[in-house]
């Protein structure tokens, strides 16, 4: 079963209809006989959002811990750097390396940087102090706790080619997280600019007869994530991140009571999305994880066309995966890349658009990028103001919004703040200065600013209520 599961992932061929009975389930239901408590949509963002932006820190953490190891670290005494490379590491153990070794820690990655990290951490902690009797104050550093999230594998052997991922366990939350680092190497700037489509099988074509046959992939992230590698035998980094995954749900508490979730920011929410269909397409066959796998991606840019939208919502209808996109309004990477590198090249090139616009009638459908799943978009008082959305007052005199939509070729659905309904939104609609993308709206301490600041009204709704007040609505047409 396991092999099976790794050689569909590596691949990355359809699953034959015949394998599998469709089953009549009602469209976008994940809890109807599931008795694993959700969190609330705040909740959910959060705590990924924390986890999306640990992972930088961590991985320099560990860089660190190897520099001090053999000898090359120029700045002051790290200490422990056996310790904080053993795994399995619980997070009370992460905290106090992290006290340790502040000061070398805020010389090589810089104090804002380290203000985040510690933020998160004492985010993470505040959650634990109510489930835990041995967590009774911030940042404080206990050996041993078995309710703690530990981690178990750090993909980290070669950060500055490949792409960086951990897996870890959280039992108050009972889940598995897989967790990818976003663009920090030029590796990681190469493959975002690798903006080809790479086609290949439709995974999930049974689940409906009007699916593409192939499903359009940005080169770049599918050769980081699922390229077979000669080096390793043709394993790809996805199969060996199902490996670590397929063991921890062996455990048969784990694979009743816990669920999968991926995250991620920048690069990281593209792999992210990525990992989360495949992982969906192969559990719904071979049953070693259980769904609905949840994906939250933080400031993701697209990752497929259009026909890898289709079988993206298809896995969403049939309750196998879950998806929230989590973006800041103005986020640059967030609406990129709107096109193939064909179509940016025949939009400069009149002849070569012409000719394949003539072979083909849907050229540029095929060669357009498309985002998945439910978006909760954040923005500030600044950049609400005139487009007719229902605005928050904060305590600090800030005025916050968020939107949330679910999106596809056929229907789109928004919500304002949780009260206000309307279709089709125009962003050119009432363009103007303040909607031009800032790089600033893409640094994590800007979506953390962005997401608590509305902490309140996203406490009252979950991510399941969500698809079924908007997504459902593009199957009921």
């Amino acid at each position: 079963m396991f092999s099976n599961l790794l050689n569909g992932i590596n691949d990355i061929c359809g699953i034959s209809s015949n394998d599998k009975v469709n089953k009549e389930v009602e469209p976008f239901t994940f809890d109807a006989n599931d008795v694993y408590k959700y969190p609330t949509l705040f909740e959910e963002a959060d705590e990924m959002l924390q986890v999306s932006l640990l992972i930088y820190t961590f991985t320099d953490l560990r860089f660190l811990a190897k520099k001090a190891k053999d000898g090359t670290l120029k700045g002051g005494e790290f200490k422990d750097p056996d310790l904080i490379l053993s795994l399995p590491l619980n997070l009370s153990t992460c905290v106090g390396l992290i006290e340790e070794n502040v000061d070398v820690i805020k010389q090589e990655v810089g104090d804002a940087d380290h203000e985040m990290t510690i933020k998160a951490l004492e985010s993470i902690q505040k959650r634990y102090n109510n489930n835990s009797p041995m967590m009774k104050a911030p940042l404080q550093w206990f050996k041993s706790d078995p309710s703690l999230p530990y981690l178990v594998a750090y993909g980290d052997d070669n950060p500055d080619k490949e792409l960086v991922y951990a897996v870890g366990v959280d039992p108050v939350r009972k889940r598995v997280t897989v967790a990818f680092r976003g663009s920090v190497t030029p590796s990681d700037f190469l493959t975002d600019a690798t903006i080809s489509l790479e086609r290949q099988p439709n995974p999930v074509k049974d689940l409906s007869v009007d699916q593409s046959d192939k499903i359009g992939i940005h080169k770049g992230f599918f050769n980081y994530l699922l390229k077979p590698r000669k080096e390793y035998g043709g394993e790809s980094k996805c199969a060996e991140i199902f490996q670590h995954v397929i063991k921890l749900f062996e455990d048969e508490d784990r694979k009743k009571n816990y669920k999968l979730y991926v995250t991620g920011h920048s690069l990281g929410g593209a792999l992210s999305t990525l990992f989360g269909f495949y992982a969906a397409s192969s559990a719904r066959m071979e049953g070693t994880i259980p769904l609905p796998i949840s994906v939250v991606s933080v400031a993701s840019p697209r990752v497929g066309d259009a026909a890898f939208q289709e079988a993206f919502y298809h896995l969403e209808h049939q309750g196998c995966l879950r998806h929230l996109r989590v973006a800041n309004k103005g986020d640059p990477v967030t609406i990129m890349p709107e096109s193939s590198g064909i179509k940016v090249f025949a939009l400069m090139s009149p002849i070569t658009y012409a000719a394949l616009k003539f072979s083909d009638s849907k050229f540029e459908e095929k060669e357009t990028y498309r985002h998945t799943g439910i978006k909760l978009l954040l923005s500030k008082k600044d950049q609400a103001e005139g487009d007719g959305t229902e605005q928050q007052q904060q305590e600090n005199g800030d005025i916050q919004q968020y939107r949330i939509s679910y999106s596809c070729k056929k229907y789109i659905k928004e919500e304002v703040n949780s009260k206000k309904k309307t279709t089709g939104f125009n962003i050119l609609k009432s363009f103007s200065k303040k909607d031009i993308p800032e790089v600033v709206n893409h640094f994590g301490d800007t979506y953390y600013n962005n997401l608590t600041s509305v902490k309140d009204s996203l406490s009252e709704v979950t991510l399941n209520d969500l698809y079924l007040s908007h997504a459902s609505s593009v199957f009921s047409k």
